[in-house]
């Protein structure tokens, strides 16, 4: 079973709105108070938690570990309106995933089965090292390929993805190989570095389901 608590200033009303939305998931709690969310979330124990906050610079470290730990996660789906670096790298974790908010439920119920769906990765702890992003699944030309084809039908879903897959592809080359004049340089390029591949490499799932459901061959 795939249990989910949700912790944020929206869900609560996005689930009376879209019940449905989140599917078979099984969401066990959901509210805006950290105080009731400690009391009565542990005894639950779900496997995912999603955590949404407006400004991750109001975010005390600590947090999203202690959360975790309190109720026994797996792991941590962490939306937020405003970024902040330092907070991103220190959490940086096969168990701690960013998303960039607000955040429908459609969006967080496809990273839930994704992050439960990965084989398990050994670890230490919440704060292990990053993994490393596989590398680029389709090259230029299949891309360009895609969103040639599949303006030939009415779904531009491939055609789409494609281009996010592209611009993103590119946007990870320039930070790989961006100037980095001293260690903070060094350690915020590379933190956009793997950021931006993570999400190369989630765009890039997305198409090859797209592709093989479209029986597309390349």
């Amino acid at each position: 079973m795939k249990k989910l608590a949700m912790l944020g200033d929206t869900y609560p009303s996005q689930l009376r709105v879209n019940p449905r939305a989140l599917g078979e998931l099984d969401v066990v709690w959901v509210g805006e108070s950290q105080e009731v969310f400690r009391a009565e979330v542990p005894r639950l124990r779900p496997n995912v938690l999603a955590l949404d906050f407006t400004d991750l610079g109001k975010v005390p470290p600590q947090l999203v570990p202690e959360l975790m730990e309190l109720t026994g996660a797996r792991h941590a789906l962490v939306s937020y309106r405003q970024t902040h670096h330092a907070l991103l790298e220190s959490l940086s974790s096969p168990r701690v995933r960013f998303i960039q908010g607000p955040t429908p439920l459609s969006v967080l119920r496809a990273h839930v089965h994704r992050v439960l769906d990965e084989p398990r990765r050994p670890e230490s702890n919440v704060l292990g090292m990053p993994r490393v992003p596989r590398p680029p699944r389709f090259s230029p030309e299949q891309l360009g390929q895609l969103m040639e084809l599949s303006t030939r039908g009415s779904c531009e879903c491939a055609h789409q993805l494609a281009r996010l897959v592209g611009g993103l592809r590119g946007f990870e080359e320039y930070a790989g190989g961006c100037e980095r004049p001293d260690e903070k340089e060094l350690r915020l390029h590379g933190l956009l570095h793997r950021q931006v591949a993570l999400a190369r490499e989630a765009l890039e799932d997305g198409l090859v389901a797209l592709l093989d459901h479209q029986n597309i061959r390349l």
